[in-house]
């Protein structure tokens, strides 16, 4: 296959970034176009979070000898190259001359290295923010040509900014998805919610005017039914409007827990302090895991430790009801699905841990900043 000039590349790749709407996606479709449309034959991307720590989010074509044992390889031991970028050494594409992880698996799989030893390395940068790294290679390469590194350059400087513009347009998406939650729980509120309740004071009054014991017990029937549309429709309204949260995390926890019927047992260490953003999030996961305690576990009671140290935010969400299989984590539930996306919106990270008839265990952690604490 012939490949494109330099300049029908980066026109390709910008234009698939542009049409582009998920961060992971993205970076994968634009990880294959560059691989095949270089002389690069190998490619990764790390994600780098505030605390220094990696994640490999994508890759393609990488050799035998990266990907055994789930990449092990690639996300364990020293590199140069993170530590560089963490130090803010790194700023621009350069050849990493020994790179201690390709090194580490070529000493293991020696047959199986594809001729990859050596690779280079810039940041995914949007303005003064950084996302990462990418990383390509090249068989029986030692170093990268000037006209390489540029080519690299070029494509991490838009792989960053579609970074930055999927972010900026999901927090409006956000923004507008709680608008629109708002204004549906004012009028379910304000409309179907004051019409049930009316309902069931009607029929209230009718049962006490009347004697006759078949009209008396339909009466009761609908008091009763009444009663019940109204609790599930207060609770509708907490799952669209989160109230309670104008009076912080921990009385909205409880205020829910109390609404769905669970007992929460609530520990709470330093002064939360968190943005808007942060907060709603957290709290609709925890509004998922206790519904999920409700339907599933057999029990009724929570343990909930919230920690708030100078860098993180901790939440800890306990029960001790029937738990469920580990292995099969990722096709548990819905609820679970949506946790896991809330977290990635607020750059933090989520561990669940779950033994069959002793209980689940789910642990959170949000990096706090500054300009989170801003309220909005």
């Amino acid at each position: 296959m012939v490949q494109p000039t330099r300049l029908a590349l980066l026109k390709e790749i910008a234009e698939y970034l542009n049409e582009e709407t998920e961060i992971y996606a993205m970076m994968h479709g634009a990880l294959k176009r560059l691989i095949e449309g270089s002389s690069f034959s190998t490619g990764w991307i790390f994600f780098i979070n505030e605390d220094g720590i990696q994640e490999m989010v994508a890759d393609y074509h990488l050799p035998p000898s990266l990907m055994k044992e789930d990449c092990k390889n690639m996300n364990e031991g020293t590199c140069w190259c993170v530590q560089a970028y963490n130090s803010e050494r790194l700023t621009k594409a350069s050849n990493i001359i020994h790179c201690s992880r390709i090194s580490a698996a070529n000493q293991k799989y020696q047959d199986e290295s594809a001729d990859i030893t050596h690779h280079a390395t810039v940041p995914l940068r949007s303005g003064s923010e950084k996302f990462g790294l990418l990383n390509v290679a090249s068989p029986k390469t030692v170093k990268y040509s000037e006209e390489d590194l540029e080519l690299l350059e070029s494509v991490a400087f838009q792989i960053g900014s579609t970074i930055k513009r999927i972010e900026l347009t999901n927090q409006e998406k956000e923004a507008a998805r709680l608008n629109e939650r708002n204004r549906l729980a004012r009028d379910l509120h304000d409309s179907v919610n004051q019409m049930l309740f009316s309902l069931k004071l009607t029929a209230h009054a009718a049962y006490g005017m009347t004697k006759e014991p078949v009209s008396k017990k339909a009466f009761q029937t609908i008091e009763t039914t009444s009663q019940q549309a109204v609790n599930e429709m207060r609770a509708l309204i907490w799952q669209l409007k989160p109230v309670g949260l104008e009076h912080g995390l921990v009385n909205a926890i409880k205020r829910y827990c109390e609404l769905i019927g669970i007992e929460p047992e609530i520990q709470v260490e330093g002064l939360i302090d968190l943005s808007s953003s942060i907060e709603e999030h957290v709290y609709r996961i925890v509004q998922e895991a206790v519904n999920n305690i409700k339907k599933h576990t057999n029990t009724h009671q929570v343990r909930l430790s919230l920690t708030q140290t100078e860098h993180h935010f901790n939440v800890t969400i306990a029960d001790e009801g029937k738990g469920f299989n580990s292995d099969l984590i990722g096709e548990t539930s819905h609820g679970i699905h949506n946790m896991k996306q809330r977290i990635k919106q607020i750059h933090g990270q989520i561990e669940i841990n779950s033994i069959i008839n002793q209980g689940t265990s789910i642990q959170l952690q949000i990096p706090v900043t500054s300009r989170d604490k801003e309220h909005e």
